[in-house]
């Protein structure tokens, strides 16, 4: 009998472990401005302009469609890859600093690429960050 429980209580914390590792790995930035950025670059060197679009926060899609931004988007320089370079929270505001390197392009006439660096002002709608254009 005293086996038994030992058994039960060993399994009980190696669950209940397990229970509370997985929800404090998983929710470091879960939500939070830098998963945003994620999602949001991560997105554009997929080019997967359509999940890029729904980064944005909804003043920036009531003046411009998602039809709209696609097509901007491939007509211009396709991102080969990103670099959060600083981020600085502050209540429902965010800003980042980010390095961006674009491929080359012909249409551009530019045969090399091209690196430069951006800042992202975020801000959170609803609960959710979004990526704050105007």
């Amino acid at each position: 009998m005293k086996r038994k429980s030992i058994l039960f209580t060993v399994l009980f914390l190696m669950v209940l472990s397990l229970l509370l590792y997985g929800c404090s790995s998983g929710s470091g930035d879960a939500g939070g401005p830098k998963a945003l950025l994620d999602k949001y670059f991560s997105s554009a060197v997929k080019q997967d302009y359509a999940a890029a679009y729904s980064c944005y926060c909804k003043a920036y899609k009531d003046k411009i469609s998602q039809e709209d931004y696609t097509k901007h988007r491939k007509e211009a320089s396709v991102l080969q890859s990103y670099k959060i370079q600083s981020l600085k929270e502050d209540g429902n505001t965010a800003k980042a600093e980010v390095t961006l390197t674009f491929a080359p392009s012909k249409r551009l006439n530019r045969d090399k690429s091209v690196t430069q660096k951006v800042t992202e002002d975020l801000v959170k709608e609803k609960g959710e960050w979004k990526i704050k254009v105007w």
